[in-house]
């Protein structure tokens, strides 16, 4: 090849690079990108997502990012630095729950838990039932009866204090029962825990019974309902009397350990690809215009979209001449081909 056709091929090279780039002025740019758009979705009417993708390539998409994909070590650091900002944000103390939540999304949120119904009645037995509630009924009841007393026998001592003999009398009667029976006091302790555990399910069950009333009476949502009058009005930062910066990085780093373990599991992997394959049950056979649509995007918001970040990155790649020698690696293999200088 000559000289003159290389040389011909260069200032081709060089107009074409100098014609894309003026293209790309944000003016022509919006102009081009509104072309591209609406011809996107014209050809979109005759794609359907079965003819671009398969549900068995998107399956093993998800899994990759999903399964698969490592979780950097930097991971676990980013979210105590986020749970620090979350924790210390200022909105907190400029923002109450009633900015968060009206009163009527949380009067329709509780209607909606209250309605599950089957849900609501199993939680109230596994709770009532639970060994753990037994026990700390009892002990509470236990202590309760115990304070009763002492507070009783300390009320009887200063009673007897005012009486001339009466307070040795009641040491005397105390000390001669201990002889007597050395383990009555013991006896009796068990005795009463005994029998509180015995009629504690009891009790509980009555509770449930009334607890399940208030529910259907409208008791319970009426008192939520009270309750939230009282604190709606208070500012988020009132949660921090309630739960540390620490303890908020520890549930959110225990969330991603507990995230991590379960995406592991067979279980997760197949309801993964039940999504995936419903979706394609659904929309498989959906021309692409139809499916965008119905995602509710517009062509509106693609144009918008791509405006918003778009014009800033290519002034950037320009100013620093990357465009350029993008475009001239990507051009001059062509310019510089046997077969298009043999054209020249």
């Amino acid at each position: 090849m000559t000289d003159a056709q290389r040389d011909k091929a260069e200032q081709l090279l060089n107009a074409q690079i100098a014609w894309v780039i003026a293209q790309l002025d944000e003016k022509e740019f919006k102009k081009l990108l509104k072309e591209e758009v609406n011809q996107f979705f014209k050809v979109a009417k005759s794609l359907k997502l079965n003819d671009v993708v398969s549900a068995d390539k998107v399956r093993i998409t998800a899994r990759r990012y999903a399964i698969e994909m490592d979780i950097s070590g930097a991971i676990p650091e980013l979210i105590g630095e986020i749970a620090d900002r979350l924790y210390n944000h200022p909105g907190h103390d400029k923002n109450s729950f009633e900015d968060l939540i009206t009163d009527q999304e949380v009067a329709e949120l509780l209607d909606v838990a209250l309605e599950m119904k089957a849900l609501r009645q199993r939680l109230i037995s596994e709770i009532g039932g639970s060994p753990l509630t037994l026990n700390l009924i009892s002990d509470m009841l236990y202590r309760g009866i115990q304070g009763f007393v002492s507070q009783g026998t300390n009320m009887a001592g200063n009673m007897a204090g005012n009486i001339p003999g009466a307070s040795s009398l009641l040491k005397l009667g105390k000390s001669a029962v201990s002889r007597a029976a050395p383990g009555l006091e013991k006896s009796a302790e068990s005795s009463i825990k005994k029998y509180i555990a015995h009629n504690t399910r009891s009790i509980i069950q009555q509770s449930e019974k009334r607890l399940e009333k208030a529910v259907e009476s409208g008791e319970l949502r009426q008192g939520i309902l009270d309750f939230w009058d009282e604190i709606k009005e208070e500012k988020v930062a009132s949660l921090r009397r309630y739960i540390t910066r620490d303890e908020l990085e520890d549930v959110m780093v225990t969330g991603l350990e507990a995230w991590k373990q379960f995406r592991e599991t067979r279980y997760f992997g197949n309801l993964l690809d039940a999504g995936v394959d419903f979706f394609f049950h659904k929309y498989g056979d959906t021309t692409l215009d139809k499916l965008v649509s119905e995602m509710g995007v517009t062509k509106k918001m693609v144009n918008d979209e791509i405006m918003h970040y778009a014009p800033d990155i290519i002034a950037v790649l320009k100013e620093k001449g990357i465009l350029e020698e993008t475009l001239r690696r990507r051009l001059s293999p062509f310019w510089h081909a046997d077969s298009t200088l043999a054209l020249l």
